[in-house]
């Protein structure tokens, strides 16, 4: 009696979580529930799956029927995905399959269980995977992977399973699971957490090994970090393909930027191959989102059409931030005119380095990482000479301003740090100093007792290249006097502007830097 008075509210608890568990059990099992995303019909158009109860959050998949003529409106195809033109010839070989797959059986052909998309944020993986559902017109079956794992052991692996049967009742069709290192990576032991993704994980290994090769489904993953991937799941019969999906070249971005522009009322006068020229490595939302900038400032501005002037706008802003409402004093409008045209004059005078579309004064606050000046085209290989010329640029602000003024500022604290980033690369993982012993480190930690020396030499390449900018810009000091006047009266120049400017004024002939 004693022990049943003492236990009596753990009883009671106990009693309460069997009876939530056997209940959340059977709303995710039972026979056309609220998993199954189909209507009473068994082919519901388009619907939103759920499970779960009790308070924890929703385990939600999306699926498409392409036969609903509302989701054949909505349907993506591969006319609706530009600058990804690999990516899409890998993917066609699926369609084929999924589209006549005893055309491919009858030659003992199997088609790869899984593909695995990966690359940078906003390239365009759930694009694709859409693409190539539209294409297909087969169900389509969409779930993030970080909707499999709660906080109840055993829940994420009974998720996996619930998505596997639905898919294979529906087949063909595609499963869509984005974010995919949520779950499916390398497996460890040392919490209870990790435990349940690793059991999540083995699940779904378990699912991919018992696809038959008639299955006719096709399991598509998409991940921004691939290295997290565990090994089980990329060897062959899992996620045997792999497709990377790269950030657009020049041609790429150009139609990428057309695409969306097609749909919009622009101007004929915008040049798209320009635009294209100076958004080296911008990836294909942040090209999308150019033109939506640009169609934002047209209305701002009460046009009938996006003008040119409104997409070199939305490009300063992709690239630089929003224009600051702060105003800058008369002295600092000098200063930074004189630090401006330092860069600017330099990167018309040297080779392998391209001038910005514009050339600006006014401050747009962080440029979240990037430097207009430190950037060439779409070349992967670049000589020692043009990663010197590069340089030299970048220190151009700082040998501008010691030029007119006798002292540099702090404008310059942004172009030293990328300066000095780059200088590193070229002395410790490039060796192009002759330092064979420090090549191919990447991690900072790596550098050890050679940072002394290493560091030396990072410090010769940077006052190598303030020297130089200080001699070509002393050399061509009127030009330099002419374009920061006319940054301060204009605050903008266009890079066009810029080489009229030079050529007229006497300079422009190219500076061939020796190594």
């Amino acid at each position: 009696m004693r022990l049943s008075i003492l236990t009596r509210p753990e009883v009671i608890a106990f009693t309460i979580l069997i009876i939530g568990t056997a209940i959340v059990t059977l709303r995710m099992t039972r026979p056309g529930g609220r998993f199954s995303g189909r209507s009473k019909d068994g082919r519901g158009g388009r619907a939103v799956a759920t499970a779960g109860g009790g308070g924890e959050t929703a385990f939600k998949v999306e699926q498409v029927n392409r036969n609903d003529p509302k989701a054949r409106m909505e349907s993506v195809t591969f006319a609706d995905v530009a600058g990804l033109e690999e990516a899409i010839s890998e993917l066609r070989e699926v369609v084929e399959y999924l589209r006549d797959p005893h055309r491919f059986e009858r030659l003992g052909a199997h088609m790869p269980k899984g593909v695995l998309l990966y690359g940078l944020p906003g390239c365009g993986k759930t694009l694709l995977a859409r693409a190539l559902a539209g294409e297909t017109g087969v169900p389509f079956y969409f779930v993030s992977a970080t909707s499999f794992v709660e906080k109840f052991v055993g829940l994420g692996a009974a998720r996996v399973r619930q998505l596997f049967e639905a898919a294979k009742a529906s087949a063909p069709c595609i499963i869509f699971i984005d974010e995919l290192d949520a779950i499916g990576r390398h497996r460890s032991a040392d919490t209870a957490g990790e435990r349940e993704f690793d059991h999540t994980l083995n699940q779904l290994l378990v699912e991919l090994d018992g696809f038959m090769g008639s299955s006719g489904v096709m399991i598509i993953g998409a991940t921004n970090r691939p290295e997290l991937i565990d090994s089980a799941l990329l060897r062959p019969g899992r996620f045997d393909r792999r497709i990377q999906v790269d950030r657009p070249d020049r041609s790429g971005r150009e139609k990428i930027l057309r695409l969306h522009a097609d749909t919009r009322p622009v101007s004929r006068r915008v040049d798209w191959g320009e635009v294209a020229a100076h958004t080296a490595g911008l990836t294909a939302a942040e090209l999308a989102n150019i033109v939506n900038e640009g169609c934002l400032l047209a209305a701002r501005r009460h046009r009938d059409r996006v003008a040119p002037e409104d997409i070199d706008e939305a490009v300063s802003r992709v690239l630089a931030g929003t224009r600051s409402a702060r105003l800058m004093s008369d002295e600092e409008k000098e200063l930074v005119g004189v630090h401006e045209a330092g860069h600017a004059l330099l990167s018309v005078l040297l080779r392998g380095v391209q001038p910005p579309s514009r050339i600006s004064i006014v401050n747009r606050g962080a440029a979240f990482g990037r430097s207009p000046w430190s950037t060439t085209d779409d070349r992967e290989v670049l000589t020692k000479r043009e990663l010197m010329a590069q340089l030299i640029v970048l220190m151009g602000g700082r040998a501008a301003e010691m030029q007119v003024f006798g002292q540099p500022s702090t404008r310059a604290e942004d172009d030293l740090e990328h300066a000095a980033g780059l200088a590193r690369r070229m002395v410790e993982r490039l060796a192009m100093t002759g330092r064979f012993e420090l090549a191919g480190r990447k991690d900072e930690g790596a550098r050890g007792n050679d940072e002394g020396e290493g560091g030396k030499e990072v410090r010769e390449l940077l006052e190598k290249a303030e020297q130089a900018a200080r001699t070509i810009l002393g050399d061509n000091s009127a030009d330099l006097r002419m374009v920061a006047e006319t940054l301060v009266l204009k605050e903008t120049l266009t890079a066009a502007e810029l080489q009229d400017m030079v050529r007229g004024g006497g300079g422009g002939g190219a500076v061939e830097m020796s190594s």
